[in-house]
């Protein structure tokens, strides 16, 4: 399945953009379920969106309350480590939201052990989600084409029979956990974020399909699926 693009002037527009659309979606599902379902992920993008949803309007007009935090994916650093996707989200948005400090579910991965965290975090998902799908899975994209830590040629791509999974990634010399991507394709709505000249090229490459086989292009969303793409990425 191909995603709908919408393609913004710059990054600033995009962010924009993504804040307004998060805040629909989250209470589209409020509304319906009583409940908003999303996983977080890391980069400068994402950061600048969770930036300005701590900021009025944005913050005002999500009950927060109703709102369950997850995270697509993670380093296995400390939660205090500068490295830390939750620590980014954090210093960026959670410190200052209405959020009752239960409804936002980092990965523990103090632990150190990235296979354990993986095991643990797919309960925590289990036990606050039950069998319900994520409402909104928001993804970065890697010049190498990797979403969440879904990277190219590691065995991560082929775990289809757990919500979660560990690896090494060998240019990084790190331990991550991610979402795999049965949870990722069955969520209601999926938004890779791509922004900035530095992604000019694998967008080409993707969109020509001068390559195949990369994580992205393995995504197949069941629900709908977004690209929010600024036109320096999009090369316009």
């Amino acid at each position: 399945m191909k995603a709908e693009q919408k393609i913004l002037p710059d990054s600033d527009t995009l962010i924009e953009a993504a804040a307004e659309h998060f805040v629909v979606t989250a209470r589209s599902a409020i509304a319906k379920r009583g409940v908003f379902y999303v996983a977080l992920a890391g980069g400068s993008t994402p950061k600048g969106l969770y930036q300005k949803l701590a900021t009025s309007p944005y913050i005002e007009q999500i009950d927060w309350a109703r709102v369950q935090i997850f995270f697509g994916d993670e380093r296995c650093v400390p939660a205090t480590h500068d490295d830390s996707n939750f620590k980014m989200a954090r210093l960026a948005m959670l410190d200052h939201l209405p959020i009752p400090a239960e409804n936002v579910h980092r990965m523990p991965t103090e632990s150190g052990d990235a296979a354990e965290v993986a095991t643990r975090y797919a309960s925590t998902i289990k036990m606050v989600m039950e069998d319900n799908p994520f409402d909104l899975v928001l993804l970065g994209l890697g010049p190498d084409g990797h979403i969440a830590s879904l990277f190219p040629d590691t065995p991560a791509l082929d775990v289809t029979d757990t919500l979660t999974t560990s690896l090494f990634v060998e240019k990084f010399q790190s331990w991550r956990v991610t979402l795999t991507y049965p949870v990722i394709n069955s969520a209601r709505q999926v938004i890779v974020f791509i922004a900035g000249e530095a992604k000019a090229d694998i967008v080409r490459d993707i969109t020509s399909e001068a390559v195949s086989g990369l994580p992205v292009q393995r995504l197949a969303p069941t629900g709908d699926y977004y690209w929010f793409i600024d036109q320096a990425a999009a090369a316009q």
